[in-house]
């Protein structure tokens, strides 16, 4: 089966698009962009690249895949809405949480920690372990404070830190857990990582279509929390 995968949800501008064949041998081909082009500039091309990599059309997909959230409000919604358009024509669509997406570049065995800066002094976040090479989830994905997830990694002990947050967090981060910083290539958004979470969702039934796809926010954009405490401000007065 041939997968199309994209994660646009990076609160830097980081885009990746892959193309994953299935069976037996394995193909695949993954671009990843980091840099001041906008999602709306790389996208599209990276599409084009990786589905020639393996001399496949885009009518040759049989699944496509997005990292649907959460993260870059702008990010997220470019990602979604170009699945939306691929997928028109009624085949299935894989929405893939970002964040599992992301613990899916640690290979360690042991908790990973997924974190994207939300802004704030707020982190979007979810943990996840990895035992004898299978990937589970021990939380939902949430927003937290890096007060909160110290005192958590605390009692875990030991964490392996992926995203383009995991910078910012040891910056902050006081407490007794012990946090193992990720390298490069395990740090940022990657879209094999996206199609290898949507081929479990295909093998357990869980796709979606088109019509039903749709972003994933854990927060308000930050533009409309700034207007509430204005207006909470002013009612105050």
């Amino acid at each position: 089966m041939l997968i199309l995968a994209i994660d646009t949800s990076a609160v830097t501008a980081t885009a990746a698009a892959a193309i994953y064949e299935g069976g037996e041998i394995k193909k695949y081909a993954l671009t990843t962009v980091h840099s001041g082009l906008t999602h709306s500039e790389t996208l599209f091309p990276l599409i084009d690249n990786v589905l020639k990599s393996l001399d496949k059309t885009v009518a040759d997909v049989k699944l496509f895949a997005v990292a649907a959230g959460p993260g870059s409000f702008t990010g997220v919604r470019i990602g979604v809405s170009a699945v939306k358009g691929l997928a028109f024509d009624g085949r299935p669509v894989a929405s893939v949480s970002a964040l599992e997406a992301l613990a899916e570049n640690i290979g360690a065995e042991g908790v990973i920690c997924p974190l994207m800066d939300a802004r704030r002094g707020v982190f979007y976040n979810a943990l996840f372990k990895r035992e004898n090479g299978v990937l589970t989830r021990l939380t939902e994905d949430r927003a937290v404070s890096a007060e909160e997830l110290s005192a958590e990694i605390g009692e875990i002990g030991k964490v392996y830190l992926c995203g383009d947050g995991a910078a910012l967090y040891q910056s902050l981060h006081s407490g007794n857990g012990i946090a193992v910083p990720p390298t490069i290539s395990e740090r940022y958004q990657n879209a094999l990582s996206v199609a290898v979470c949507a081929a479990k969702q295909w093998e357990q039934g869980q796709t979606t279509n088109a019509q039903t796809l749709a972003p994933v926010y854990l927060r308000k954009p930050q533009a409309e929390r700034e207007r509430e405490e204005r207006l909470k401000k002013e009612n105050e007065k």
